[in-house]
């Protein structure tokens, strides 16, 4: 995995994550990958070695499991690969 991206159901989820997750670990706000297309159109981009510290900042969090999905990226350009992450 070469970056973590967590998508969102709503515009205010992702934005609140943001908020959620900047104390926490080196979050950038990001549209949506064409490969996942899930979602508000916004995402939140991590660094995988923060992927633990993110997922306790979310679920200790107000947002809901089912209100945001986690996906590991690599690669780019014709060769980017996002996948589900558990």
């Amino acid at each position: 995995m070469d970056y973590g991206v967590i998508t969102f159901t709503s515009t205010y989820g992702a934005i609140y994550a943001q908020k959620v997750l900047r104390p926490a670990a080196d979050v950038l706000t990001m549209p949506v990958l064409r490969e996942i297309s899930l979602g508000c159109g916004i995402a939140v981009r991590f660094k995988p070695e923060d992927l633990d510290t993110v997922r306790a900042a979310l679920a200790a969090s107000t947002l809901k499991p089912g209100e945001y999905a986690f996906y590991g990226v690599t690669g780019s350009g014709g060769a980017l690969r996002a996948e589900r992450l558990p």
